[in-house]
């Protein structure tokens, strides 16, 4: 296929990374691409990572009100 919608992304050079587009019809939303294992774990590991992250930075912002109430 060659109907791919999602445009390279642009990082000083244009790269080989694609800004995904859930309505392209060749890595949209329902295709066999984003319903494969690998794109599903991708999208699971993706989702685990930013759940810590926000839970790093909930508990950096208590231990600074608690830092500053202290104080």
């Amino acid at each position: 296929m060659n109907d791919c919608r999602c445009g390279h992304l642009k990082v000083g050079k244009v790269t080989e990374s694609r800004n995904w587009n859930p309505d392209c019809p060749e890595h949209g939303v329902g295709t066999d691409w984003y319903t494969s294992p690998e794109q599903v774990a991708k999208r699971e590991a993706d989702r685990a990572r930013l759940l810590d992250l926000y839970a790093q930075a909930r508990a950096a912002r208590a231990a600074q009100r608690l830092e500053e109430s202290e104080t």
